[in-house]
């Protein structure tokens, strides 16, 4: 019976001393630690940013511990790298270094021509044409400008960085003329107070003329109306009638509360367009403003009318080539509804009611669908760009536009009359809200209810009387109040139609992009058959896999 060999502590101390003294004991110590310095250097050079430094040094270091484990033990490295693991090994590293070169000259060359693909529904990350015309022109013009990103690290999130930082990527990739870059206001303060900042996250755009302007909303829009102002492009002036009830301010100055009938929404977003909003009594300047780019009519009250005066003021404004936005509920006031009169164009005092078309079975709130084919766009009526990106608007207790026929316009070559939005067929006038049944009496849609006149000359006049003036009519006043402007596309179609009196073409459908929010609904079934096959199925399947590989190699 053999006997095994008894190790007392004295061969244990002559093992670990003869270990010590080896070479390949070393070698491996270095090797070892050598491989983990490595690692924890590309660590914390991919997780800190700021430790780029310590993580080069890091990496230096276990580098040169791997050196020394290959030169204590030479002989021990080349019998592995004779052996069979060690060739299997050597093909590994040399495949494994083959596939980050591949990927590290795939990244250079795509950071080198950096074209992207917008995959998502809405095209979030995608310029609109636009603003890629208004960066252009950057070039064209041999202007430069720089945005200064005011974010604070510790108040600022990350989400809202991000998009700002995307944002102003697409910029600066579009023009060599647009530049960059992020700044703390803690760390350095005496940049925030050169620009006045005071709000963050707040973005300074500097020309190189160094005029600048800041925006804290962080959107594309308000981007491009940084780089106008900075750049010097004039701010129009935007001016709404008030004294006759109209819709106006109606901001709480102490809460800073809306109320739900106000202009304030679509007032904030002429401002981000880039204008000069401001409210005109007539009584009280007795005449429209010479740098009056548009003059907005909102909803005045049927109680309220203009007097003479007004109504030459505003007359005069048409006549010099003036432009006019009016907003007219049913049965308007009787001078106003008259002003538009003079042009072929009036509001009935009944009410439209379409079947079809309409908000959640409202009949009286039509709804005007690009779909339904109920818009008039840039491809039937050149240049009538208003609409074209328009979805989908809807006009609470709306009036229908009367209008002599298109014959009778066509033999007048100084009036050019437009329905830019349809009720569908299915719609009738009522003139009791209450009553929205249909009648072989009642007059039968489809009708304009938003509606663009170009003139040289009254309707009356026999030809060209005075300067081109234009007038975009709704016959709904609610639809760009507080309660109703962020309501599908009506914030679009009215700024849309500010921007096209304005001659501002290049800020049409220059709107936030829409982020959509996907939500998967499933039943308490579906639910906990996702829930239960996710736990169970993954490791059921990789035990199967197990079984195989053991039954096949037993």
């Amino acid at each position: 019976m053999a006997l095994k060999p008894q190790i007392n502590d004295a061969s244990y101390a002559e093992i670990i001393l003869s270990s010590i003294k080896s070479p390949n004991f070393w070698s491996i110590i270095l090797g070892s630690a050598g491989i983990f310095a490595v690692l924890l250097g590309g660590s914390i050079n991919l997780a800190f940013e700021g430790l780029k430094d310590l993580s080069l040094w890091v990496l230096m270091a276990g580098a040169g511990l791997i050196f020394l484990a290959l030169v204590l033990s030479p002989r021990a490295v080349a019998m592995f790298l004779a052996g069979r693991k060690g060739r299997y090994g050597v093909n590994v590293a040399i495949m494994t270094l083959a596939f980050f070169v591949i990927l590290l000259i795939a990244n250079f060359l795509m950071y080198q021509n950096p074209n992207r693909i917008d995959v998502t529904a809405t095209r979030v990350f995608t310029l609109s044409e636009q603003t890629y015309g208004i960066l252009d022109n950057l070039s064209e013009n041999d202007r430069s400008v720089h945005a200064y990103a005011f974010f604070v690290s510790s108040v600022s999130s990350d989400n809202q960085r991000q998009s700002a930082e995307d944002l102003l990527n697409e910029f600066d990739r579009r023009s060599h003329n647009f530049s960059f870059s992020f700044v703390d206001p803690e760390l350095n303060r005496s940049e925030a107070l050169k620009y006045n900042v005071t709000t963050y996250p707040s973005v300074v755009f500097e020309a190189d003329d160094g005029k600048f302007e800041g925006v804290t909303l962080l959107t594309e829009q308000d981007f491009v109306t940084g780089i106008l102002i900075s750049t010097g492009t004039e701010q129009k002036a935007i001016y709404y009638l008030t004294g006759h009830g109209e819709t106006s301010v109606s901001r709480d100055p102490m809460t800073g509360a809306i109320g739900l009938e106000g202009l304030d929404l679509a007032i904030e977003g002429m401002q981000r367009d880039n204008y000069f909003v401001m409210p005109l009594n007539l009584k009280q300047f007795e005449s429209v403003p010479d740098d009056a780019a548009v003059l907005i009519i909102a909803g005045p009250k049927d109680n309220k009318d203009l007097d003479e005066s007004e109504l030459t003021a505003i007359l005069k404004y048409v006549r010099d080539g003036g432009r006019i936005l009016m907003l007219l509920d049913p049965n308007p006031p009787v001078k106003f509804n008259g002003l538009a009169a003079l042009y072929g164009i009036a509001i009935s005092s009944e009410h439209v009611v379409d079947a079809v078309s309409n908000v959640s079975g409202k009949m009286l709130t039509p709804m005007v669908q690009k779909a339904n084919g109920q818009f008039t766009t840039s491809n039937s009526a050149p240049g009538l760009t208003i609409a074209d990106d328009i979805s989908v608007t809807i006009f609470p207790d709306s009036a229908a536009i009367l209008s002599p026929s298109a014959e009778e316009f066509a033999l007048r070559d100084h009036i050019k009359f437009t329905p830019l939005g349809m009720t569908t067929p299915a719609s009738w006038l009522t003139k009791d809200p209450e009553d929205v049944t249909y009648s072989s009496e009642k007059q039968q849609g489809p009708f304009p209810i938003s509606a663009v006149v170009e003139a040289t000359g009254m309707y009356t006049d026999l030809g060209a009387t005075h300067q081109l003036a234009k007038i975009v009519l709704f016959s709904d006043s609610d639809f760009a109040s507080n309660k109703y402007f962020a309501s599908m596309d009506n914030a679009d179609i009215f700024l849309n139609s500010i921007n096209w009196l304005a001659d501002d073409f290049e800020l049409i459908s220059i709107r936030p992009k829409l982020l959509p929010y996907r939500e998967l609904v499933v039943n308490s079934r579906e639910r906990d058959f996702i829930k239960w096959s996710s736990w169970t199925l993954p490791p059921t399947f990789m035990l199967f896999m197990a079984l195989v590989v053991w039954w096949r190699r037993r």
